[in-house]
């Protein structure tokens, strides 16, 4: 069986990026599939090259060519993102003329990652899209893209899916509990869902119980400015005393201190990895509104674990997501220390009490691996989608197969 794997946007360098690098090793896994990954070099990412990859670019002129190959030769086509509103129009026209509707034999099958319906307009023709479809995946089905989906009347069958993640791959970074710095890191892009800010807002707590933090991955932007600035209109004057900003023009200090939270921007993945795994603890604030939520984790959440940092996650991302066990994220023990916005004392004397017992810690960050592993780990994720994918229209030729996963 030929898997094709399309990223319309193109190279972003982020979650649907790694989802699509994901997939595809899972794929390369299967003696029985053969898998490719092809992405739009119409816009050229400021990530691109922050995650190795072996994916296919292809430029404008070399969409007509492709659709026909995929048309022809492949019996399944992921879209894991669309052409986008960033794209030139040339592009998005033949994107939608070409690798949308041109596609008619193989299965195709979208992936949803975008979380809000703000982002879901940046998709060129995305309704339109998912009625060429022979069915989608979707974090949710209570998220804004159900919702939609519904009220236009579109009737593409829709399953939900979890990310799925190669926990092993990263246990090289893991270190030893007593090489691990008094540190929490954030880790991963600038987004109001993931809460950076929080990092920042509870720095004096932290500072009391000696803690230094930082922030890795985050980019200057419109979005962000609240994480540097008191008043974003008056930001000559209210920038804020507790941050130290790593740049050029001012470089990474070779002392550092607790009393300031150290901000770094994009990351090489790798060495990203490696610099967060020296954390004693890793934070991703990720929360959407409640009945966005399902069984849903990010890649940062999944690679804060996997490198062996005790996870902060907060409360009501994990009052809202299901583990695969059946239990709600908030009920499990020893897989997350629950931050709540509002009580970052509590939060903070939690990670006091791991930071200062080197067994309590190595004993939680076992079980927190053994419990996402179990939850997400490529070896199911991915084959729950491979299975759902070949159910969309029974094609028993190929159900056989799935015994050899």
């Amino acid at each position: 069986m030929k898997v094709a794997i399309l990223l319309g946007r193109g190279i972003e360098g982020c979650g649907v990026t790694r989802f699509a690098l994901e997939q595809e090793r899972w794929f390369q896994k299967q003696k029985s599939i053969s898998c490719k990954v092809f992405a739009s070099d119409d816009k050229k990412w400021g990530r691109r090259d922050a995650q190795q990859h072996n994916i296919i670019a292809f430029e404008n002129d070399r969409v007509k060519g492709l659709s026909k190959i995929l048309d022809e030769e492949y019996d399944v086509v992921y879209y894991h993102s669309l052409a986008g509103r960033s794209n030139t129009e040339e592009y998005r026209e033949l994107w939608y003329e070409y690798m949308v509707k041109g596609i008619t034999k193989p299965l195709k099958i979208a992936f949803q990652h975008d979380h809000k319906l703000g982002s879901l307009t940046r998709n060129h023709k995305v309704w339109e899209t998912m009625q060429y479809m022979d069915a989608c995946f979707t974090h949710s089905l209570g998220s804004p893209f159900c919702k939609k989906l519904s009220e236009k009347g579109i009737r593409t069958p829709v399953s939900v899916f979890s990310v799925g993640f190669d926990f092993d791959s990263l246990l090289h970074f893991r270190k030893p509990v007593d090489k691990q710095l008094k540190r929490v890191t954030y880790f991963g892009r600038f987004a109001g869902f993931k809460d950076p800010e929080r990092i920042v807002d509870m720095q004096p707590i932290l500072e009391q119980y000696r803690f230094y933090s930082e922030l890795r991955g985050i980019e200057r932007s419109i979005g962000s400015l609240p994480l540097f600035y008191g008043d974003v209109k008056d930001r000559e004057n209210t920038y804020k005393k507790n941050i130290y900003e790593v740049t050029k023009k001012n470089p990474e200090p070779y002392i550092k201190s607790p009393a300031l939270t150290y901000i770094y921007g994009p990351y090489n993945r790798i060495e990203g990895l490696a610099e967060l795994s020296e954390s004693m603890f890793g934070a991703d604030f990720f929360n959407l509104d409640a009945d966005s939520h399902s069984n849903n984790m990010e890649y940062s959440m999944a690679e804060i674990i996997a490198v062996g940092c005790i996870p902060l996650f907060d409360v009501n991302w994990a009052k809202n997501t299901r583990h695969v066990n059946g239990l709600l994220m908030n009920d499990l023990k020893e897989f997350a220390i629950f931050s709540d916005r509002n009580d970052f004392k509590k939060t903070v004397e939690e990670m006091e009490e791991l930071a200062d017992n080197n067994y309590l810690r190595s004993k939680f960050r076992k079980n927190s691996f053994e419990l996402a592993k179990e939850h997400c780990d490529s070896s199911k994720a991915f084959k729950d989608i491979l299975t759902e994918t070949l159910l969309v229209e029974k094609k028993t030729n190929y159900m056989d197969q799935l015994e050899m996963f």
